[in-house]
């Protein structure tokens, strides 16, 4: 496995995903050797072989800090492709695009098969805003390189097909989660709606401080972002021109126990993204009992019934939902429950099971 993420070094899903499907594959007998670049602390999983690319002249000498993300991921395909050890290895599995023009060269060079898995494209990182054309033709080498591809929704299948081409051998295989442990313990109203994970315009925070401006109105609640990410001040700049100084709240990075109490503590979780290819967050706040509403623009909605779905772009359709959620504890006591029951058909066990059946097809057949 070729990647840039795993734990503790954890920037979205992804790395969390390189975890878990590891330890499942490994549950079935497969020898999983890592390769990552040395950032952020090491790992201490034991069920794998990691191997870690120490940088140079993309870091600091004295601080090992990265100057510059795209020199660093530059200076670890170079890396990679020499320190390599093919032995004994039977495929090459690679994780987005960081690590995708090593991946490429190594698997045709060691005449090894090479699966991809996609769990985000350019386009959603850029909520297809001004994508950076260099990156996208990396991944659209990767994908027609690749044996096979893993996509982690069907959302992420179709943009594969519609913008790279590729519309054969690709797996929709759906990441597991890892479940809060907190329940919402009654659904007396709160007057307080989430937003959690990483705020960026990928993610449509806006669109949350905008459909505010509406069902403020008419509510009391306060609006709740927690997490970090490059649209923090717009989000309080947003907020501030619609008059929502007093309702936005951010909270910035927080701790598991503070993430439980605020999901535990509002009424409702919402993601309105422009592109999300999974959603993670999604399942971990159902998971509490959490009524959620999210853009129909979310992978993981697509295998959901028992939420609320909008057009990200629509605010005022996103403000009714919020309102009706917010005013009717009928709504929350009915969503909250059968939500957290859906989510349990999301697993880590599921998702090495069908990772480890494309491995299979690709060893069998090519």
């Amino acid at each position: 496995m070729l990647g840039w993420e795993y734990p503790p070094h954890v920037v979205g899903g992804l790395g969390v995903h390189c975890a878990e499907v590891t330890k499942e594959l490994v549950k079935r007998g497969v020898e999983v050797d890592f390769y990552k670049p040395k950032i952020d602390g090491s790992p201490s999983d034991t069920h794998l072989k990691i191997h870690e690319v120490f940088l140079e002249s993309s870091v600091t000498k004295d601080t090992y800090e990265l100057k510059s993300f795209y020199e660093a991921v530059s200076e670890y395909n170079q890396k990679l492709t020499r320190e390599f050890d093919p032995k004994e290895v039977s495929l090459i599995h690679c994780h987005d695009w960081i690590a995708a023009e090593a991946a490429i060269q190594l698997s045709r060079k060691y005449s090894v098969p090479l699966i991809s898995t996609m769990h985000s494209t350019e386009f959603d990182r850029s909520a297809f805003f001004n994508p950076q054309q260099w990156i996208m033709a990396i991944e659209e080498r990767l994908v027609t390189n690749s044996n096979r591809v893993i996509a982690v929704s069907n959302l992420t299948k179709s943009l594969i097909a519609d913008y790279y081409g590729r519309k054969h051998g690709v797996d929709v295989v759906y990441n597991g989660f890892n479940p809060i442990n907190a329940l919402k313990p009654d659904y007396s109203p709160k007057g307080r709606v989430i937003f959690l994970g990483r705020i960026t315009t990928q993610k449509g925070p806006l669109f949350l401080v905008r459909a505010a401006k509406i069902f403020c109105q008419t509510t009391d609640a306060e609006i709740i972002f927690s997490g970090t990410g490059s649209s923090d001040s717009e989000v309080l700049r947003e907020a501030d021109k619609l008059g929502l100084s007093e309702r936005v709240k951010l909270l910035g990075h927080v701790s598991s126990e503070e993430v439980s109490y605020w999901l535990t503590h509002s009424d409702a979780y919402v993601l309105p993204a422009v592109s999300e290819p999974f959603g993670m967050t999604v399942l971990e706040a159902m998971s509490t009992g959490l009524p959620t509403i999210i853009s129909k623009s979310t992978g993981v909605g697509e295998s959901l019934n028992n939420v609320l779905k909008f057009d990200y772009w629509d605010t005022e359709e996103l403000a009714d939902l919020v309102s009706s959620t917010l005013s009717s504890t009928g709504l929350r006591s009915t969503m909250g429950p059968l939500g957290r029951e859906e989510t349990k058909s999301f697993s880590w066990a599921r998702c090495g099971e069908q990772t480890y059946e494309v491995y299979r097809r690709v060893l069998a057949h090519g």
